[in-house]
């Protein structure tokens, strides 16, 4: 029996324009009402995703936002939130001096507004897509306390070049991976969205194998690996796909509830 339905935004129920489909919140409030619960899993801060959630209508359904890559969880009904595995300023410092000279654009997100160390046309972007304004900063000055991530503006054309680096250049202190076309964010090694799940079903007494996760990339793939069924979006990238249990159409064809409507029954089982 499923007893927990976790998503990731962008990519999965959140399209390119920022948008969510009806079909979504729709779906959720279903199964909610069969007795399931509904955790929003991002790599956006907390206090950046909550006052997105009215626009795309899941404010009302979501019982958990995970944020921060699973760094942070909140039951918004308590208000209770939780944290796990950050980085101290010194590792963050070594992160900025690593991977500014290489042209990429490092970060520091306070809910509220986007600190860039440059301004583009990238940096607006990615401003506009999580709804703040780009501030330009001294990041390295700025970062001055434990933080759960280190995110970096990358031009699309900088991106296979950067993976491949992080990728070459291992470091036990922290992981670096793509969260969307033109981000690049490093955690704690021991942070994943997983981490998130595992708060959550503690709080609710639960196992992964009464978990459904939803995801569409590099980040995710823990996350799906973690719950017993995993599903990645068509549209998602080919190493979460290798990590899923199954398949959903693409974020522009209404996969989500799609997926959940032929799948998932009133009973809470799996169609296999």
């Amino acid at each position: 029996m499923i007893r927990l339905i976790a998503s990731d935004l962008d990519g999965t129920i959140i399209d390119a324009n920022n948008a969510c489909d009806p079909s979504v919140p729709e779906a959720i409030a279903h199964y909610r009402a069969k007795g399931v619960r509904f955790a929003v899993c991002s790599g956006r801060p907390i206090d950046s995703v909550q006052p997105l959630l009215h626009g795309w209508g899941l404010d009302s359904c979501s019982d958990y936002i995970i944020g921060s890559n699973g760094g942070e969880v909140l039951e918004t009904a308590s208000g209770k939130r939780q944290t796990a595995y950050m980085l101290e300023p010194e590792v963050l410092h070594d992160i900025i001096d690593i991977y500014e000279p290489m042209g990429l654009i490092p970060t520091l997100y306070d809910g509220m507004k986007l600190y860039v160390s440059r301004k583009t046309e990238e940096t607006d972007i990615v401003a506009k897509r999580i709804g703040v304004n780009a501030v330009e900063a001294d990041i390295r000055a700025l970062t001055v306390k434990p933080e759960l991530k280190e995110m970096f503006i990358v031009r699309p054309d900088l991106m296979e070049e950067a993976e491949q680096y992080a990728a070459s250049h291992p470091d036990p202190r922290f992981n670096g991976f793509r969260t969307a076309v033109d981000l690049l964010e490093f955690s704690h090694p021991l942070l994943a969205k997983d981490v998130g799940l595992r708060i959550i079903g503690a709080m609710m007494h639960i196992t992964q194998n009464e978990m459904m996760a939803f995801g569409d990339t590099t980040n995710d793939i823990q996350m799906l690996e973690y719950v017993r069924y995993g599903v990645v979006m068509e549209n998602g990238t080919d190493d979460a796909k290798r990590a899923a249990w199954a398949i959903a159409p693409s974020v522009t064809e209404k996969g989500f509830a799609r997926f959940l409507r032929a799948r998932l029954s009133d009973t809470l089982s799996i169609t296999e």
